[in-house]
Parts: C-alpha cells; structure tokens; sequence
C-alpha cells in the first residue's frame, strides 16, 4: 500500500461480511462416455502420456532422496524433495486446458504442474514453432541439448 493512501484501522477491522454470488460446487457430472466427444484418440494418449512422464519424474525424485540414485546414476541430493505423487492427472488437467501463451505460478510441490504445462505448450505447436523457439531461448542452449535426437 503506498503511504499517502490512508487506511483507518476502526473501518477495516470493524465486523462485517463478504458476499459473493454463488459459487458452484461439486457441478461435474460428466461420465468417460460424455467426455470421449471432447478429446480424440490422440490427445488421450498424449494426455496419459503426460501422466506417466509426470509419475515417472516423481518417483525418480522419491529414489533419488531415498536411495542416493537413480537408475543406477548417484546424486547426493540432502535438500527436500516435495513430491506430488498421485496428483498427476490434476496438473495434466490443468495444463491441457491452457494455451501456450498461459502462464502456471508454482509453489515447492509444482514439479508436475510445470513438466505437465510444458508438455502441454509442446503438443500444440507445430515443429516449426517449438524448434524455433528452443533456438532462441538462452542463445539456443536448450536446442543444442535436444538437436541431435530431434526430429523436427
């Protein structure tokens, strides 16, 4: 708040309510049948894909915090390891419905939301689009990681 808007104590803190309009709840009724007509073959695969890889990211994080290594690489890792195990479908969800342009703001426990937006951003542009973009982000470091197995 700037100091030249004055804000009296005795108003903001006398009892009151807050209303708002109703808010609806629990209104998803839809069953898997319903919602086949929204989504083809593809995007459900791409969808359990992104589930899977988001599952998969989390259980390497969980072995490497317990057991020192994954997959029979080591890393010392003594900091926390926040996991979402089981939440994979809420930030695949998520993700699906935004556009590329959409921004996601993250907490401790956003591994999956972020891998499940980035996923998301990927499935919808065209090669062109995504090659163009890792070439001109951080002077192209990430398409010097990823060129030589990409095949767009």
């Amino acid at each position: 708040m700037p100091k030249v808007q004055f804000i009296d104590p005795s108003e903001v803190r006398k009892p009151g309510f807050v209303e708002f309009q109703p808010i609806a709840v629990n209104q998803y009724q839809k069953s898997v049948k319903d919602e086949k007509e929204n989504f083809t073959d593809e995007e459900f695969k791409n969808i359990y894909h992104d589930m899977v890889l988001i599952r998969e990211f989390e259980t390497m994080l969980n072995l490497i915090k317990t057991k020192g290594e994954y997959n029979g690489t080591s890393y010392n890792h003594p900091g926390p390891a926040h996991l979402s195990i089981g939440q994979e479908s809420a930030a695949v969800g998520m993700a699906w419905t935004l556009s590329v342009d959409d921004f996601i703001f993250g907490s401790h426990r956003s591994h999956g939301e972020i891998l499940a937006k980035g996923m998301s951003a990927i499935h919808k542009l065209d090669d062109n689009e995504l090659t163009s973009i890792m070439q001109n982000f951080f002077e192209g470091a990430i398409y010097e990681i990823v060129k030589k197995d990409f095949e767009g």
